[in-house]
């Protein structure tokens, strides 16, 4: 397969003999020289920094006003514990702040498949442990904040922005990111005669809250919509209220019809198109909606730097102007 004379990949498969919830290898061939480098390590780069993903903010204990206190009756100290619940993998969707609840009183291991989750909250390690009481005088009484997040955050910054002031709460250090490790390397593939193609092998490590699939799609969105930035198409349109829609619906609907109207000529620097269509267009004379529809298909194909996206989105402009491409 070939684009400006760039040979794009013609094989995208996983290994479904290792895929897991947790792991997963992709390899992507044949890509152009260079190609290869330039794709793992961009897809790396968003997949450890740019993903969101939820974890704990801070923790409440019975019995210990800060993190250096000693449970009476419990193996671990207060650190432990601490770096326990750091270890919970959790999926949360929500924007407030989830808390989670473990209660016990009896000698027995305590996991995280202990804590009692609202609805919209899972932990994908439940087998994490958290604490032990050794002693009939233990008890457990914790409270963990789960929050949704990008990146890393210290419990210095958490303290500056506000929280962990109530005696009790300690703040811990959260790591959003639900990608544990990113591999890939490059190989050297054939093309016919050729040999200097490159071939990418990419291994995702997750903790169970995303597949390493979504991962990486999520991370291929994230690039994708930076580059259609940089174009000037792709902007979605914000959605519009309920209450507006509705009004809008009301006022097509009172409005008289008109039929047959024809429509007047606009010129396509005064239209949605975005500024580099235009200029597109305009170099190959068309600075119009009605020049634009006196064209054919094969015709603005035949312009430099269009393609057939580029029709799409003209179809689509002439068609919110009751006009089309000539036949």
């Amino acid at each position: 397969m070939e684009f400006m004379k760039l040979h794009l990949p013609d094989i995208i498969e996983w290994n479904d003999e290792t895929l897991t919830d947790t792991y997963g290898r992709m390899t992507v061939t044949a890509l152009e020289r260079g190609f290869g480098r330039t794709f793992g390590t961009a897809l790396r780069r968003v997949m450890l920094s740019s993903l969101e993903g939820s974890a704990p903010v801070s923790v409440s204990i019975k019995g210990a006003e800060h993190e250096f206190s000693v449970l009476t009756g419990v193996l671990e100290d207060v650190p432990d514990i601490i770096l326990n619940v750091k270890s919970l993998s959790v999926k949360y969707d929500g924007d407030e702040t989830a808390q989670l609840f473990l209660k016990a009183d009896k000698v027995g291991v305590y996991t995280a498949a202990s804590f009692e989750c609202p609805e919209d909250v899972t932990i994908s390690n439940p087998d994490q442990l958290i604490a032990e009481i050794t002693e009939d005088s233990g008890e457990l009484d914790i409270v963990v904040d789960i929050q949704r997040g990008k990146g890393f955050i210290t419990q210095d910054e958490w303290y500056n922005s506000g929280k962990g002031r109530e005696i009790g709460t300690i703040l811990v250090d959260s790591w959003f990111c639900p990608v544990k490790k990113v591999n890939f390397e490059v190989e050297s593939a054939r093309v016919g005669d050729r040999t200097d193609f490159d071939k990418l092998n990419i291994e995702v490590t997750t903790d169970g809250s995303i597949s390493p699939r979504d991962a990486i799609e999520s991370s291929t969105k994230i690039l994708m919509r930076h580059f259609e930035m940089i174009l000037g198409i792709g902007l979605e349109e914000p959605e519009l209220e309920i209450e507006e829609l509705e009004a809008d619906e009301d006022a097509m609907e009172e409005a008289p019809v008109v039929e047959n109207e024809p429509a007047a000529d606009v010129d396509l620097a005064d239209t949605d198109l975005s500024k580099r269509y235009v200029k597109i267009l305009s170099a190959g004379g068309i600075a119009t909606v009605d020049q634009l529809a006196a064209k054919t298909a094969d015709e603005l194909l035949e312009l430099r730097n269009f393609g057939a996206a580029s029709l799409d989105v003209v179809k689509e402009l002439l068609e919110s102007h009751k006009r089309s491409l000539a036949i």
